[in-house]
């Protein structure tokens, strides 16, 4: 007995845009029942990771700002990925936009002036545009895979940053620990609510989300993204170049990811540690796709990967689940969304092998 996938006719947006709410969903349960059969307490797992978050005030302001740098992330990817270009180095456009924003707090250290912020933002965004366009000279010049160099490109990043802490950007008050100096006043990222921890990178990650969307859905570039990832024959026709789209959609992606590096080291760290690599460029992968490639869906997508990040850690204090736990959730999350994504695209055809006599 055989079986083949055969493609069925393309189905409805609102078919699409269910298929992430049933992987949440499906999520959840497989997810309590997973716990429960290995020795925890399942429901109370899925109740902690994501009810809590949302039931609970005081965890409301966490939400914000972890979801704040992954929906930035996410919405540059989302443009790479609608234009078929696979940026998997965001880690590593994040990292690289997080070191120039330090590079500038540590040169700025000791002035004032509202202008040293600014240049950070501008040094994080070049610094990961810059970093995105090595994997985008490889692939227009060499036809190198963008997925393989992007990717190795994040452990040359995070090898920087253990360099750079222990030898030249050194804390020298710091007794010993591996870390710069604290920044400058001017050099940090406001909260825009006193008493919370709610800083400016919230606002800004929705503003960069409103954006993305109006370009992606009202522009020449949004309309060259979505043209040359779905019909690369038909975009050459039409006067697009694969090469400028791979161009464009590395660099945005990229320098997206280095604006969330520098806000997140101007913001919740005000410093550069060996701990700055959070995953958030590769949790953003599973933001972009929970969020249909679409940048108003990147910000549901954000939040609910925030819920399971603030979750888990309520999880760890409450029941005692491993920190490990948030990673299986995500990860179920998205195997049941491209599990979905097929089953809406797809059928699943049993195939009869016909006998000789039939045959003939």
């Amino acid at each position: 007995m055989q079986f083949r996938l055969e493609k069925r006719r393309e189905p409805s947006k609102a078919m699409l845009y269910a298929t992430p709410v049933v992987a949440v969903l499906l999520t959840m349960v497989v997810g309590a029942i997973i716990f429960s059969l290995i020795g925890f307490d399942g429901i109370g797992a899925v109740r902690e990771i994501f009810f809590t978050p949302l039931t609970n005030a005081y965890k409301w302001q966490d939400l914000g700002v972890k979801a704040a740098p992954l929906i930035i992330i996410g919405v540059g990817l989302s443009i790479a990925y609608r234009a078929n270009v696979w940026n998997i180095g965001a880690e590593g456009q994040y990292v690289m936009g997080g070191l120039a924003a330090t590079w500038i707090a540590l040169l700025t250290y000791g002035m004032s002036g509202w202008w040293i912020l600014p240049l950070m933002v501008v040094a994080g965004i070049a610094g990961g545009a810059l970093y995105a366009s090595i994997p985008a000279l490889l692939r227009t010049r060499l036809n190198v895979n963008e997925i393989l160099t992007s990717l190795m490109l994040t452990y040359v990043s995070v090898q920087l940053i253990y360099y750079l802490v222990r030898a030249p950007w050194k804390d020298p008050m710091g007794m010993g620990f591996p870390q710069t100096r604290r920044f400058s006043a001017d050099a940090l990222l406001p909260n825009i609510f006193p008493g919370t921890i709610v800083h400016a990178g919230v606002p800004i990650a929705i503003v960069v989300a409103l954006v993305a969307w109006f370009v992606m859905s009202r522009s020449v570039f949004g309309y060259q993204m979505k043209v040359v990832g779905a019909a690369p024959h038909a975009a050459r026709y039409g006067g697009f170049s694969e090469n400028k789209t791979i161009w464009l959609a590395l660099l945005v992606s990229g320098a997206l990811a280095g604006l969330a590096g520098a806000l997140e080291v101007s913001g919740p760290f005000q410093r550069m540690v060996p701990g700055f690599p959070t995953n958030y460029g590769f949790t953003a992968i599973i933001v972009a796709f929970l969020g249909r490639l679409n940048p108003l869906g990147v910000i549901f997508g954000g939040i609910v990967i925030a819920i399971t990040f603030v979750g888990g850690e309520v999880a760890q204090t409450s029941i005692g689940l491993s920190n490990a736990a948030t990673g299986v959730f995500q990860a179920m999350m998205l195997f049941f969304l491209l599990a979905g994504d097929i089953l809406v695209r797809y059928r699943i055809r049993r195939v009869v092998p016909q006998t000789a006599e039939a045959r003939s």
